[in-house]
């Protein structure tokens, strides 16, 4: 069995100044005598030597790249320091990956930076892709707060950024603080002293009283990192400055800790990861250096000339009707340029049949018009025909439905397919520390809601192809004259309509009003999101720490490890992880009603995934007793009568049976009947009244409709339905 490993550290630094290769074997060297090794020779392509158990492997290819690799022993397993490079090549910067890594033990060790990183970046200046990462801390005084601002707010920045305030108390502890960060977060993190308490206030006042650190303390500013729009200032973990004083070493060892998680756990960039494979191959002899160079540029998609052909019909879809005023001036002048060369072009007494014969001008030209007098259809507003309504200069028809339906086709048929294959791919690839399955389930929800879409698609479709914006009939969000202030534009003072062009500033207000009301209404559904998702994550939390006092006292080893705490996307997020997660309960085909809720309400959909998890967790919880012959009575006495360590919901969420308007009726009933195995029913359909109300009025209502056979043959708990409210008399 392979000895697990954690990743303690990682670094990817960028150097723009070849030779990378003396610079850094150079400051590594040094950093492995002082361990006992010999110095690195600098005429051999590969170099081992062990020293006190420990063992070092140092390679590299010609000038273009190297790997250094040092195993020391810990308790139980090997801390493994492994340092890779590659120089620039066209279209890549020269880049150095350093990782920590520790194979077997029973605890992760406490590991701080190599000791050979802040020798090697005082060589150059070296950035991790957008800011200079520093050898020791910053310090910051009152007039580079504002640069360093932008700094924190660059999209580019990868490291974290850890900021000592000034402690008034104890005013020579912000630089021990500082120095004691630095040296263990040299190369992952980026760390800052403010120097004196007007620095702090400038800094505190530029980034708002959620986002300030003050008293001492010490905060980190994680990617990515916006002041203004910040909605969640808890990402920016605070040490506060009385734990600090308190705990001292302890307490920074937490800052460091969590600086280097989120560093160690990070991606590499693109053009790193696309290259550390070349290099590896490059450093095994099965490829040349070429092979870099190669890796380092991006492969363009080979053309795919199905979907270009459907490319090109879904921009025809977009053309804009052309403005009357331009439509007629460009038909007349079409008209002219066709006659005039028509006319030089024919015979002469082919142009002068065709001059003298009515209605030659055009479609809109009358026989008895004179030269240069416009026709009375030729005065109309009507937008010219859009690219749907039929031929165009000669061109073949759109077909727009079947348009359409290629489209969903291609999307589901073919995109999914690439995706699952590639993400399977990745998921069996995945590190022992990831979630099992978490890459699978991403994909099946993806492709739960992409057929939501094509469904979406073919029913609005299905009664004919809507109107096409600024066409009469068209919704009222996507006509042009709609807009605020387009009646303005449109018509001048003096001019027909300007009645209404006067009239228009009520209705712009009343239209702007309503906008308003609804970007509030969707901020607060999100807000509203955020908050019950926050809750849940409380919770969990203080039921985990109730569980740690009760056993405290006991030995903990060899107890099964804490459930993560799942907060779900969606309802379909939510099936798919029933499906994989939970033993008493079996999902449906339902999967199509919880992607339209998904899609048509995403504000909404998270709070209705957390209830919906929750009750499908009390499910299984209740069905592996009763199936057990734990519990005997039904879900609903299961949820009233909850005891310690039991998964309940509240009652007021459930419904155990349908009125008698529904049940009595076949229009209202026959939605209600969902599939079943035989095994529960011999008919394999049934009809589930229980349902759980994940909204109890309002719409959207979604429900989850249910039926019980934890106590019959199957053990399990069936879930028919999860979507909105199924037609009853109200409804209908």
């Amino acid at each position: 069995m392979a000895s697990q490993v954690t990743r303690l550290y990682q670094a990817v630094l960028r150097d723009r100044e070849p030779p990378i290769s003396i610079r850094l074997r150079r400051t590594f060297s040094e950093w492995t005598e002082a361990k006992g090794f010999p110095p690195a020779s600098a005429a051999r392509a590969r170099t081992e030597h062990e020293a006190g158990g420990a063992r070092l492997v140092m390679e590299r290819r010609g000038g273009g790249c190297g790997r250094y690799t040092l195993g020391e022993p810990v308790a139980g397993g090997l801390l493994r320091t492994q340092v890779t490079y590659a120089e620039s090549v066209p279209g890549m910067t020269g880049w150095v990956v350093v990782t920590v890594e520790q194979h077997g033990g029973r605890e992760p060790e406490a590991v701080t930076a190599p000791g050979f990183l802040p020798a090697y970046l005082r060589t150059a200046r070296i950035t991790d892709g957008a800011v200079h990462v520093e050898d020791g801390p910053v310090v910051l005084d009152e007039t580079e707060v504002d640069r360093f601002v932008r700094t924190l707010a660059d999209p580019r920045r990868r490291v974290p950024a850890v900021v000592v305030s000034v402690d008034a108390q104890r005013p020579e502890a912000g630089r021990a603080r500082a120095d004691h960060l630095a040296a263990a977060l040299t190369g992952a993190a980026l760390v800052v002293r403010l120097a004196d308490l007007r620095a702090q206030d400038r800094f505190n006042e530029t980034l708002g009283e959620r986002l300030g650190v003050y008293g001492g303390g010490v905060r980190t500013y994680v990617t990515p990192f916006a002041p203004a729009g910040e909605r969640y200032p808890e990402r920016h973990l605070t040490m506060g400055g009385p734990r600090l004083r308190a705990q001292g070493a302890a307490a920074l060892g937490v800052v460091v800790e969590g600086a280097l998680g989120r560093t160690a756990r990070a991606e590499l960039p693109d053009d790193v990861r696309r290259t550390m494979g070349a290099v590896r191959r490059v450093l095994s002899g099965t490829a040349e250096l070429s092979a870099i160079a190669a890796a380092a540029a991006p492969v363009p998609a080979p053309a795919d000339l199905s979907r270009e052909e459907l490319r090109r019909g879904m921009m025809a879809l977009t053309r804009q009707p052309v403005p009357p005023a331009a439509s007629e001036t460009a038909s007349e002048t079409a008209s002219e340029t066709a006659s005039t060369r028509s006319a030089a072009a024919a015979p002469p007494s082919t142009a002068q049949s065709a001059a003298a014969r009515p209605g030659a001008a055009g479609p809109g030209a009358s026989g008895t018009a004179a030269p240069g007098t416009r026709s009375a259809a030729g005065q109309g507003s009507s937008p010219g025909p859009s690219p749907a309504a039929g031929p165009v200069g000669g061109a073949p028809a759109l077909d727009v439905a079947g348009l359409v339906r290629a489209v969903a086709d291609a999307v589901v048929k073919e995109l999914r397919g690439e995706l699952e294959s590639a993400l399977n791919l990745a998921a069996s690839s995945a590190s022992p520390d990831d979630e099992p399955g978490l890459l699978l389930r991403e994909i099946r929800v993806l492709g739960a809601h992409v057929a939501g879409l094509r469904d979406i698609v073919a029913e609005r479709w299905r009664d004919g192809p809507p109107p096409v914006a600024g066409e009469a009939g068209a919704p009222a969000e996507t006509r042009a004259e709609d807009e605020p202030g387009a009646r303005t534009r449109t018509r001048a003072e003096g001019e027909p309509g300007a009645a209404e062009t006067r009239e228009a500033p009520a209705e712009t207000r009343v239209e702007g009003g309503a906008g308003r009301l609804r970007r509030e209404h969707l901020f607060l559904q999100k807000e509203y999101a955020d908050s019950a998702a926050e809750a849940r994550r409380l919770a969990w939390q203080v039921r985990r720490l109730e569980r740690m006092l009760i056993e405290a006292g006991h030995p903990a080893y060899g107890a099964a490890p804490e459930e993560d705490v799942f907060e779900p996307t969606g309802l379909v997020d939510v099936l798919v992880r029933a499906r994989a997660a939970l033993r008493h309960v079996s999902v449906g085909d339902t999967d199509g009603p919880a992607a339209r809720l998904d899609l048509d309400h995403p504000a909404l959909c998270r709070t209705w995934a957390a209830k919906a998890w929750d009750a499908l967790c009390a499910l299984d919880d209740f069905a592996g007793a009763r199936s057990s012959g734990a519990f005997s009575g039904g879900f609903y006495d299961w949820c009233a009568n909850g005891a310690d360590g039991r998964r309940t919901i509240p009652t007021g969420m459930l419904a155990m049976r349908e009125s008698r308007s529904v049940t009595g009726s076949a229009k209202f009933s026959e939605p209600r009947v969902f599939a079943v195995p035989q095994e529960v029913h011999p008919a394999g359909r049934l009809l589930m009244e229980a349902h759980v109300k994940l909204r109890p009025v309002g719409y959207p209502a979604p429900r989850m409709y249910f039926h019980d056979d934890s106590g019959g043959a199957s053990g399990k708990v069936w879930i028919g339905y999860l979507g909105d409210h199924l037609p009853n008399t109200r409804t209908n």
